[in-house]
């Protein structure tokens, strides 16, 4: 996992009252993510367009923490993001699923907006209209058209795979809340080894498909939920 302690690189603001800090990490991935042989202008496009999505998922976490009454704040780092909150009262499996969801949600949205906004915009095409025909038709991809584009395919991405049952991603969080419900520590047991498996076999996928990243970080939660098994197995936990 990358590093995510503070360092003087950090870009701190608030947005609807709640803290945000972005670790530097988050802005080499996100150009890597964004990067276009000889398009700096695309690239650029690119990152604010990782941002933005990643910054609307943890939103989708922290209000709905917020709405509970619990103060939330959000970190974005080189793996992704983090919305932080403590369930100090009136805590229920049900909200914690949901806030769990929130963030997919929200990122769906985005996407939503998105491919409707691409959709108009290739019916202005076939319509005639001329700044239309010069944004989408044009040799050279435009940054409104590669705006769209990584907006779509971010917040797919992103979301889908934040809902596969691999804690401590979305999908894994509301995994061990559904099996934690009767036996907590059986509960957890289960929550590792699915998300141990989940995650080797996208490793896997990533990894055979040439996405080294994506198996750089399948990879790593793999391991990360064998080494929660192994403590949850012999009692270390």
């Amino acid at each position: 996992m990358l590093p995510v302690a503070p360092t003087q690189y950090d870009v701190n603001f608030s947005i609807f009252g709640i803290p945000v800090r972005i670790h530097p990490f988050f802005w080499l991935i996100a150009a890597f993510i964004s990067w276009v042989d000889g398009r700096l202008d695309l690239v650029v496009v690119g990152i604010f367009c990782v941002f933005l999505s990643i910054l609307v998922h943890e939103l989708g976490h922290a209000l709905s923490a917020r709405y509970f009454g619990w103060p939330p704040s959000i970190l974005l780092h080189g793996m992704g993001g983090l919305a932080f909150y403590s369930p100090t009262f009136g805590y229920t499996r049900g909200r914690a699923i949901w806030i769990a969801f929130a963030g997919p949600l929200a990122g769906f949205l985005l996407l939503g907006a998105a491919f409707a906004t691409a959709v108009g915009c290739q019916a202005a095409v076939a319509a005639g209209q001329d700044w239309a025909i010069r944004m989408f038709t044009g040799e050279r991809i435009t940054p409104v058209e590669f705006a769209l584009g990584m907006l779509i395919q971010v917040n797919l991405f992103w979301g889908v795979l934040n809902l596969m049952p691999v804690f401590p991603l979305d999908g894994g969080k509301i995994c061990s809340e559904i099996l934690n419900a009767r036996n907590s520590v059986i509960g957890q047991r289960r929550t590792a080894v699915i998300g141990m498996i989940t995650a080797g076999l996208l490793a896997a996928f990533f990894l055979k498909s040439g996405q080294w990243w994506g198996g750089l970080l399948f990879g790593s939660l793999a391991y990360d939920n064998y080494r929660q098994y192994e403590q949850f197995r012999r009692g270390r936990w």
